[in-house]
């Protein structure tokens, strides 16, 4: 059985996120940009990064 590194694990989530927005034909902010380098470099998780991108992009509703 074939081991799969950390890291090409990380550059397949990676691609996986980058194709998504070009399917829906939007493109990366720079934050979004540094922390997917970021994560790619193992200096942050997916829970930090997409923290980051909500807090970042998502409005908060208050009922």
């Amino acid at each position: 059985m074939k081991k799969i590194s950390k890291l090409a694990v990380r550059k397949k989530a990676v691609t996986n996120v980058l194709a998504s927005l070009r399917i829906e034909k939007l493109t990366p902010s720079q934050s979004v940009v540094s922390g997917l380098r970021g994560y790619l470099a193992g200096k942050t998780t997916t829970d930090e990064l997409l923290a980051d991108v909500m807090s970042h992009h998502v409005a908060v509703r208050r009922i």
